[in-house]
C-alpha cells in the first residue's frame, strides 16, 4: 500500500482494521485507499475500522460527495453487523474541520439504517473503545 501512502494493519485482538495514511495524498490516492481498506476488510470479514487521518486533510466538498454517493452505499449488509468507522484526527484538524464537507460533519450523522456508523476522535484509545461496542 505504500504507493497510496497508506498502511493497513489487521488487529484481530481488537478486532479491527487500522488504516494509517503516512503522508499527504491526492484525492485519487485517498479514494483508492478507501477501496483498499474495503478489500482488506472483506478479506478479514471485519466491520470495525480505525482510519487515521492525522496526516491528511479531513475532507473537501468533492470528497464528501464521493463518500456519500459512491463509497458509503457499498457498505449496507456487507458484513454481519453495520460497519463502524472511527476517524482519528489531530485535535487541531478536528477543531478546524467543522464545515458541511468535513469528516466531522459526516461523523455527526450516524447512519445505521444505511449500514454504517461513523465517529470522529482525537484520542486513539477512545476510538478503540467506541469500535468495541
Amino acid at each position: 500500500m505504500s504507493t497510496l501512502g497508506l498502511e493497513i494493519t489487521p488487529r484481530p485482538d481488537l478486532p479491527a482494521l487500522v488504516a494509517r495514511w503516512q503522508r499527504e495524498i491526492t484525492a485519487a490516492e485517498l479514494q483508492a485507499g478507501y477501496f483498499a481498506i474495503l478489500a482488506a476488510a472483506d478479506e478479514m470479514n471485519c466491520w470495525r475500522w480505525l482510519l487515521d487521518l492525522r496526516r491528511e486533510e479531513l475532507a473537501s466538498p468533492a470528497l464528501t460527495a464521493w463518500m456519500n454517493n459512491d463509497f458509503f452505499p457499498k457498505l449496507p449488509r456487507r458484513y454481519a453487523a453495520p460497519v463502524r468507522i472511527a476517524f482519528l484526527a489531530s485535535p487541531l484538524r478536528a477543531k478546524q474541520e467543522q464545515s458541511d464537507s468535513s469528516v466531522a460533519s459526516i461523523s455527526a450523522h450516524p447512519r445505521p439504517d444505511q449500514g454504517y456508523f461513523t465517529a470522529l476522535f482525537t484520542d486513539e484509545a477512545a476510538a478503540y473503545q467506541w469500535l468495541a461496542r
